[in-house]
């Protein structure tokens, strides 16, 4: 469909001339305050082994290289939970080690590209947390959502990944692989999907058991946090909700967005688009889903500022019932991510239900709603939850698009290693998010397991704090991508199942993907002369500030 030979030779000379100017906008270099002062001590924040093992070690072993250049790291694992609380909440940390997963609805390049880079994304819960700011991304990351031409968004999101690389707000470390394993020998006719694997959606409603009871237990190593599709934003609950509510779209295994809950679709222009919900359609209590169910869903989150859909949310202007079954949609704006980031997203929820929330429970807020008994319209119907331990849906047989199995069980243990051990003895069938990739390639080797890597656009992200010492200060970023052990942390703490980290848009997902954006191994040396040609100075061994 579309034409990859894109001339990047023209491309890339406005890419050189405009990374010239990629810090523009961005805080001071270093405060007159530090000046010839050792440079502090940051804490770097990242999980613990329970929740992923390849963090904690891919920390340490940045702490370790850094001291190469005189720069003390303290790396801090911690609660994934409380990790995620102290950065995206509170923007109380100096640096973060984190996985942004490569989920379907990121397939398309607005969420790397302006929501973790525009500087509006920086508030309290916003995924901008580092406080980037540049003018330029801010205008180039803007322009790529209203850019209806498709080779003309992927210049604009190809001019963005060079500056945006050049500015090291977020390092981008290593691209991994979804590694996962299922019982071959228990569940047939995984499909995987780009940057989820056979954890994706399309697994969940094709997966066929072989024998048994039906259900398929799936291995998690966190527990779920919260059953409200208005409130959601952590990926783990998306994966688990989006069995229950259904979506007027859904990102398809071939990373484009199909109809769904939508029968179909019409772009009338640039703005307006008019769109029919299937026929026959029922919430899990028996109620029809209408189109009004539809416009209060939007309406709805629009105004309780849903926190994930909240900006594209405000591309809404209105949206008008104009039959049984069909809805007239109207932007402010022309928005290329609709159909992947906001209708093949945002959940559909029954408004017989949630049009008394909150004035008739004992909330204040619906993003407070415990939502402990979820009813939606989708493939799945909630059975129960078991907070800490168990999670369970069964098949809705009802639907237009029924699952294959009679239910999944999302079970939770208590580290890589227990649910890998799980797998071996045949209590669990699949994992759903990744599984340390030495214990996959373990069971790889068992009769009747299958341990494999999937491709992923996701990546692991150093992310610093911009608006504190010392990473208020471009050339620390510039000379820490320098520093970072890319090569060690591939082959050793990834066995190889992952590709040296460089632009935000993954190698894997290729269209958006800018292959001039390089990643760097580490050069020690190269490290040194950047802070030495800008000042900075060595006493005892220790890195300072200019004098």
């Amino acid at each position: 469909m579309f034409d990859t030979g894109i001339n990047r030779r023209n491309f890339l000379k406005t890419s050189t001339a405009l990374a010239g100017a990629a810090a523009v906008g961005l805080p001071g270099a270093s405060r007159a305050a530090n000046a010839g002062a050792k440079v502090e001590t940051p804490s770097l924040i990242t999980s613990t082994a329970k929740f992923d093992p390849v963090r904690p070690e891919t920390a340490r072993l940045i702490a370790q290289a850094a001291k190469q250049i005189g720069f003390d790291i303290d790396a801090n694992p911690i609660d994934y939970n409380q990790g995620i609380q102290k950065v995206i909440m509170q923007h109380d940390y100096d640096m973060f080690l984190v996985r942004l997963t490569g989920s379907s609805v990121r397939i398309d390049p607005n969420v790397f590209i302006h929501d973790v880079h525009n500087s509006s994304n920086y508030k309290k819960g916003g995924y901008n947390w580092t406080g980037y700011k540049n003018a330029k991304v801010d205008e180039l990351s803007a322009a790529q959502q209203s850019e209806m031409d498709v080779e003309k968004r992927r210049e604009l999101v190809y001019q963005a990944q060079v500056l945006i690389d050049e500015d090291q707000a977020n390092h981008v470390v290593v691209n991994p692989e979804m590694t996962n394993a299922y019982r071959s020998d228990r569940i047939d006719n995984l499909v995987p999907q780009m940057g989820e694997g056979i954890g994706s959606f399309w697994t969940d409603i094709a997966m066929t058991p072989k024998g048994g009871d039906g259900y398929v237990r799936t291995g998690a190593t966190v527990a779920l946090k919260n059953l409200n599709p208005v409130a959601v934003k952590d990926a783990n609950e998306f994966k688990e909700l989006r069995m229950i509510y259904d979506r007027l779209f859904r990102i398809g295994p071939d990373g484009k967005p199909a109809p769904w809950a939508a029968k179909s679709f019409t772009l009338v222009d640039n703005t307006t688009i008019d769109i029919v919900i299937r026929d026959g359609m029922k919430w899990h209590d028996g109620k029809p889903v209408t189109a009004e169910d539809v416009k209060f869903s939007f309406d709805y989150q629009k105004q309780w500022k849903a926190p994930f859909f909240a900006k594209s949310l405000e591309k809404i202007a209105s949206i008008d019932v104009t039959g049984a079954n069909s809805l007239r949609f109207k932007l402010t704006d022309p928005f290329a991510p609709l159909l992947s980031n906001l209708f093949g997203a945002l959940f559909l929820i029954p408004k017989h239900i949630w049009q008394d929330i909150p004035a008739k429970v004992d909330v204040d807020d619906p993003l407070n709603f415990a939502n402990e008994k979820p009813v939606g319209s989708g493939p799945f119907k909630f059975d129960y939850w078991d907070r800490g331990k168990e999670f369970k849906v069964s098949a809705n047989k009802d639907h237009f698009n029924p699952p294959k199995c009679a239910g999944i069980i999302r079970i939770v243990y208590g580290s890589h290693d227990a649910m890998a051990a799980a797998i071996e003895k045949g209590e669990c069938d699949r994992t759903r998010y990744i599984l340390k990739p030495s214990l996959m390639d373990d069971l790889n080797k068992i009769e009747g397991v299958v341990g494999k890597g999937y491709p992923s656009h996701g990546f692991y992200c150093l992310s610093y704090n911009l608006m504190k010492p010392p990473f208020d200060n471009a050339v620390i970023r510039k000379a820490m991508k320098y520093v970072i052990p890319k090569d060690l942390i591939r082959d050793v703490v990834l066995g190889g199942h992952a590709g040296a980290g460089g632009s935000v848009i993954g190698p894997a997902n290729a269209f958006w993907h800018n292959a001039a954006v390089k990643a760097p191994s580490q050069d020690i040396a190269m490290a040194k002369k950047i802070l030495s040609d800008a000042g900075f100075t060595w006493k005892g061994g220790k890195l300072h500030y200019p004098g």
